[in-house]
């Protein structure tokens, strides 16, 4: 309690949980022991885990091994799944790939996988100018409003590329995709923000949505787009080649303010500052890596990449 009677909650409140009722309370035991409040002293016991040299071999691991599993590689170093986490989050700056939830792959998808791994690797990668793919999709936000009295949804369009995310395509609450308004609004769209950030030398990638594979949507695409990997190269059920799937989705739902959804106008506020937060170098990072997922894909035969 203070002088005034107030408890290490109602302070905590007062303070609009900026700090935690814990730490409140340690405020309170420095001041009742010391007469001051000393900013500068660390809470809790001093670090026997989470140390300069276990960071320094985290960040080694990650340069010289690539992307791994955060699992894995907590049981290859002897710590506990949530250190690494705190490393890698609170050290280190960077974001968890996300984990997808993966629809069921028969033998044809498989093969699929594999034959799409080839072509990549014998008809793109051997461009002389190669830009990775502008990785498109359309899919409702995963996240919700923390408050159970606005718990909606929106669909939202979005393209990433090695040089940034585009400008989204927010539509309206209850608006369904067909192949008119994908072709009236999403397609010239994404060929306006293709060239504001790769030029005129990209490769259009959608999934097998059906307004997507509609005859009048693969029409314009050939018409319109310089390059463009069609239904029969992309293989189906596959979330985890698509880096909005593998990252760019969960990042924003990261780096949302969801205490301040409460109608649709803040969801869609929110759902725009989120897709300004994403950080640059995670979103280059996670690009780069498509090309080495793709190539995965030879090891796990045309399974999930784990």
């Amino acid at each position: 309690m203070t002088h005034d009677g107030m408890s290490s909650l109602q302070i905590a409140k007062q303070l609009r949980k900026v700090v935690s009722e814990r730490t409140v309370r340690r405020w309170q035991h420095m001041y009742r022991s010391t007469d001051k409040i000393d900013l500068k002293t660390p809470a809790g016991r001093p670090r026997i885990i989470r140390t300069k040299s276990l960071i320094r071999k985290v960040t080694n691991r990650f340069i010289y091994k690539g992307r791994q599993s955060a699992r894995k590689l907590a049981n290859s170093l002897g710590i506990s799944k949530g250190t690494i986490g705190r490393i890698i989050h609170e050290d280190l700056h960077l974001h968890a790939y996300r984990v997808i939830i993966e629809p069921n792959l028969n033998d044809d998808h498989k093969q699929r996988r594999v034959s799409f791994t080839y072509w990549v690797a014998f008809s793109i990668a051997k461009m002389t100018v190669f830009m990775l793919p502008l990785d498109t999709t359309l899919m409702n936000t995963k996240e919700q409003s923390r408050r159970p009295s606005f718990q909606k949804k929106l669909m939202v369009w979005l393209a990433a590329s090695k040089n940034g995310l585009s400008l989204p395509i927010i539509f309206e609450p209850g608006e369904t995709l067909t192949h008119e308004n994908y072709i009236e609004i999403v397609l010239p769209h994404a060929l306006s923000e293709g060239q504001r950030l790769l030029g005129d030398n990209f490769i259009y990638q959608q999934d097998n949505a059906t307004p997507h594979k509609h005859k009048d949507s693969i029409a314009w695409i050939k018409k319109n787009f310089p390059q463009f990997i069609d239904e029969n190269k992309w293989p189906p059920n596959s979330p985890d080649l698509n880096v909005l799937d593998y990252y760019v989705w969960d990042a924003i739902g990261h780096n949302m303010h969801w205490d301040k959804v409460k109608s649709y106008d803040s969801l869609i506020d929110e759902i725009k500052k989120g897709i300004s937060r994403v950080p640059k170098n995670d979103l280059l990072r996670s690009v780069q890596n498509w090309s080495s997922r793709i190539f995965s894909i030879l090891k796990t035969k045309g399974a999930y990449i784990k």
